[in-house]
């Protein structure tokens, strides 16, 4: 009876000191965020270089701060039903080849088994098209008649690709008015700063998951281009949920409104997550995996800008206002 008692005991004080550490932590983590937070801005604002780097380093030796598949940039798209899964080997040869284009080379799968291949090169004369359909013919054993053409003009998709990003343009543009005309009204004329800070985490969102996307050496389509219109209204969801509870928190303190958007706001930002990347990896159109891949990088920058980045500048901001 004593040995158990002891043993009952001993697992108590066990448990107590499991929850205390658990405690201590957690503890540790807000004090960090509450205390902190100025020294955190460090974190986002190395983020926000290192993407800057990037997009120029892809812009200085390509031209481009991304690669544009075909619909964009205009070219050929040829795709083949074919057990042949050497993407990365074929995609090197080709760009041998035709080393004054860019090629690029990726598998289509179904159910997660390979069923094909696509391949997309910004070519145009006859020649070369030619020359790429032989080479494919003869790498995938596959007769010419049975190899899936589709070309698209260089002026048709340009065309194209300056529309879309002037739709994006106007779209960051409305819905950077509509975030002033709301918090003017909600906060008074003099109080501006919050709906720019609002503006700016949206920005440097599609700026850093940008980043993500140039470094991965993806091939942007139209459908990528819409991934960042969907990315700009879930960045500035997330912002508006900040700034209005830090400014409409009634009797609470401003850190104890803010940690109270950020508990509803990461779980938020985290479900989302969650759909995000079974849509990614379950998903068998490349076009879907590349909105959902978009989207992913967003929401993980989106939860470093929000709840570090506007979060310390909202709270340093009101601070100074005497409104904490």
């Amino acid at each position: 009876m004593e040995d158990e008692q002891k043993e009952q005991q001993q697992q108590h004080g066990k448990t107590i000191s499991g929850n205390s550490e658990n405690r201590s932590f957690k503890d540790s983590v807000i004090s960090t965020y509450d205390k902190q937070y100025r020294k955190l801005l460090i974190i986002p604002a190395a983020v926000i270089i290192a993407a800057v780097v990037v997009l120029l380093m892809s812009y200085s030796s390509t031209g481009s701060f991304f690669k544009k598949d075909i619909s964009l940039s205009g070219g050929i798209s040829v795709s083949a039903v074919t057990g042949f899964s050497e993407d990365v080997a074929l995609e090197n040869e080709l760009s041998q080849h035709f080393s004054g284009s860019d090629v690029g080379v990726r598998k289509l799968t179904q159910l997660g088994k390979s069923v094909g291949i696509v391949v997309e090169a910004n070519i145009e004369s006859e020649s070369d098209i030619d020359a790429l359909l032989n080479l494919l013919s003869s790498r995938l054993d596959v007769n010419k008649g049975e190899l899936t053409v589709q070309m698209v003009g260089a002026t048709f998709g340009q065309s194209f690709f300056r529309q879309m990003i002037i739709g994006m343009l106007l779209a960051f543009v409305f819905m950077a008015v509509a975030v002033f005309i709301y918090f003017r009204i909600i906060a008074g004329k003099w109080l501006w700063l919050p709906g720019a800070f609002v503006v700016w985490t949206a920005f440097v969102d599609i700026v850093c998951t940008l980043a993500v996307v140039s470094f991965s050496g993806m091939h942007v389509s139209a459908a990528g281009l819409a991934a960042f219109l969907m990315l700009i209204g879930y960045s500035v969801d997330t912002d508006i949920l900040l700034t209005v509870r830090a400014l409409k928190g009634g009797e609470l303190k401003l850190f104890d409104r803010i940690k109270s958007a950020v508990k509803t706001g990461i779980m938020m930002s985290l479900t989302a997550f969650c759909a995000v990347i079974a849509g990614y990896f379950f998903a068998e159109s490349e076009t879907i995996k590349q909105i959902m891949f978009i989207l992913s990088a967003g929401m993980i920058f989106d939860i470093i800008h929000t709840w570090i980045t506007n979060a310390g500048l909202l709270r340093w901001y009101l601070e100074k206002r005497g409104m904490a």
